[in-house]
């Protein structure tokens, strides 16, 4: 494995601003902490992968933290997903992504060794990089990732996604704004506004109780429930997919749906 590690010196809330090309982003929100930590790694030890986390700045200017991974340059990333076959033990992994001018078909990996198919473009085969963010109770996330997803635990002050392929989840969230082509959008909670855009994917509110809400896509659902806190505007439209709102046939609220190919339901 390599990895590289921060603890954060400013205490209180950070805003931690994420540049990661690709991987995995994972956030917790933690009321114990005091002060952010930073951890960047991948199971490689060398390789194209092994040398983007040496090469990962970590910096922080006073309660920013500025976190950038950079581009692992003509590879594949590799996400681990196990399974099992006969009596054997075989960790078969799933590639997820590949480098730009890179294609890929029919591609099976069995014990991080590609056994079928091929890849485009010398490709090389590498694990994946985890970006694992600590912060404290009141902290905010910027991130902008072209093949990276976020996964947010724990209640967020404001996030702002800006990603190119990748899904977003995270738990409750004060302010939200989502830009992204191709990734599903899950929020469990929304207390203030939303403000969510994407060409092909899915937007789900669990929980909405803000006071202005603007869910976009092109091609996928949009899903909100709103709560007794809800008020003001919500706009949702679709071109190519179902709308299903909830809770929100009441005064207080301007309701504001359109899709062209799909139905939708309030």
């Amino acid at each position: 494995m390599t990895e590289q590690t921060l603890n954060a010196t400013a205490a209180g809330p950070i805003l931690a601003a994420v540049r990661a090309d690709m991987g995995e982003v994972l956030v917790t929100i933690d009321p114990a902490a005091t002060a952010a930590r930073v951890v960047i790694s991948t199971e490689d030890t060398k390789g194209p992968a092994a040398d983007a986390v040496r090469r990962s700045r970590i910096t922080q200017d006073g309660n920013r933290l500025s976190i950038t991974v950079p581009e692992v340059e003509g590879s594949t990333v590799v996400m681990g997903n196990m399974s099992f076959h006969g009596g054997g033990v075989n960790f078969v992994q799933n590639v997820t992504s590949v480098g730009r001018g890179q294609t890929m078909t029919g591609v099976t990996i069995v014990n991080g060794r590609v056994v079928s198919g091929g890849i485009s473009g010398g490709g090389t085969v590498v694990s994946a990089i985890e970006v694992r963010v600590t912060l404290p109770a009141g902290s905010g996330v910027q991130m902008n990732g072209r093949n990276a997803n976020l996964t947010v635990s724990g209640p967020l002050a404001a996030l702002d996604y800006s990603g190119h392929n990748g899904n977003v989840r995270t738990g409750v969230v004060g302010r939200i704004k989502v830009r992204t082509h191709n990734g599903d959008t899950d929020v469990e909670a929304v207390t203030e506004w939303a403000d969510v855009e994407g060409h092909n994917g899915d937007t789900e509110i669990g929980s909405y109780g803000g006071g202005a809400a603007r869910l976009i896509t092109h091609n996928g659902n949009v899903r909100l429930a709103a709560s007794p806190a809800a008020s003001g505007r919500i706009e949702a439209r679709s071109y190519n997919g179902n709308i299903r709102l909830h809770g929100t046939n009441r005064p207080g609220l301007d309701v504001q749906t359109s899709t062209r190919n799909g139905r939708v339901s309030k």
